[in-house]
């Protein structure tokens, strides 16, 4: 089959485009000619052919609303492919993978009543009806059971077009057997003292993934913790406020930005605790890697697998709004906590379907299974 697969921006340290790449190079493995098409692309090509559509506009909604209008009259002329597999929602689609949360939830019940009426927002809530509405005939590939019933609520979207996936963790994620010494191998590496203790946070969108909650919390731990433990964070995004906020609370010096990463496994392994406090989260795949890593993972009750933690005893689920104080006294429980059990924790967790996701969905696009 000809597959196109459609993103508005690609960057090479996102979630989305990683789960994006991982489903188009599996569907070629599988003999089908799959294009990638999206508006910019950062970072290095992939084998498989990418094509820019590059557009104008003075907002990002803009230039997504012409990107798509130029993707449709680029397939009109030459020639419609078999599957269009969409990653940002947009009319037109044969399936939708649904890495966001619902727009029109946030809309309706975040914010006031002119927001609903801006054109950013206008544009948004119609590129989400033209795949959840009840006349859209879109497959939608759901990776949130708990944003199925917000999307229904909305939009009354027929169950039968839903279809939720598994997780999709990298298995270079997981923890190597067999090797003892890697770990202090990583530290050594890292420069990681014995008695230090590393907390690391793993994506972009600092503001949306609570960076100022960890930091505060750092802030928070009692003295001899705070004087030993530190910060990193591996991700793309401005750093500036956030560098300024620890400065102020005075942790600056436990603070490293480290940008966007091609060694986060080797991180994971070299770390002692992963934090997630976002303030929105659909997923949240770090908790995963974080876990079949062999971390306990400290997230907020927002993240769409935070129920992970709870189920396989890895770390701590705290409620929303999470507060600083009670993330530092989360943190000083789990790093009190000898690494073998969490080991232990770790080991179950690998036993069960976090790993099959992107299998689950090329069977779905090239029609191996029917969406229950």
């Amino acid at each position: 089959m000809k597959l196109a697969f459609v993103l508005f921006r690609y960057f090479p340290y996102g979630g989305l485009e990683r789960d994006m790449l991982a489903m188009a190079e599996l569907c070629r493995q599988r003999g089908h000619d799959v294009t990638l098409y999206t508006r910019s692309w950062q970072g290095p090509r992939p084998e498989l052919p990418v094509v820019e559509l590059p557009v104008g506009g003075w907002t990002n909604h803009g230039r997504n609303q012409a990107f798509v209008e130029r993707f449709q009259q680029h397939l009109a002329r030459e020639g419609q492919p078999d599957r269009v597999v969409g990653f940002n929602k947009m009319p037109g689609l044969d399936f939708y993978y649904a890495a966001d949360v619902c727009f029109a939830d946030k809309v309706y019940r975040q914010r006031g009543l002119w927001y609903r009426f801006t054109p950013r927002a206008r544009s948004y809530l119609q590129q989400e009806a033209a795949v959840f509405g009840v006349t859209s005939t879109t497959r939608i590939l759901m990776i949130s059971r708990p944003q199925m019933d917000v999307y229904r609520r909305h939009y009354g979207t027929p169950l039968e077009r839903m279809q939720l996936l598994p997780p999709g963790i990298r298995r270079d994620r997981v923890l190597p057997e067999g090797d003892p010494a890697l770990r202090a191998r990583l530290r050594a590496r890292y420069g990681l003292g014995e008695e230090q203790r590393l907390l690391l946070m793993v994506g972009s969108d600092f503001a949306r993934k609570g960076l100022d909650r960890s930091i505060r919390a750092l802030a928070a731990l009692p003295g001899p913790w705070r004087e030993r433990t530190v910060l990193w964070v591996a991700g793309q995004d401005e750093p500036g406020r956030f560098v300024r906020l620890a400065r102020r609370l005075g942790v600056a010096n436990r603070l490293r930005m480290l940008g966007g990463r091609d060694d986060v496994s080797e991180l994971l392994w070299a770390a002692d605790a992963l934090l997630h406090p976002a303030y929105s989260e659909n997923t949240g795949t770090a908790l995963l890697e974080g876990m079949v890593a062999g971390l306990p993972v400290l997230a907020s009750s927002v993240c769409g697998y935070a129920h992970y933690i709870d189920e396989y005893g890895l770390g701590r689920v705290l409620p929303e709004p999470v507060d600083p104080a009670a993330l530092a006294g989360a943190l000083v429980e789990v790093l009190s906590t000898p690494r073998e059990h969490w080991l232990e924790r770790q080991q179950q967790l690998v036993q069960s379907d976090v790993f099959s996701m992107t299998e689950r969905a090329a069977g779905l696009i090239e029609g191996a299974s029917s969406p229950c």
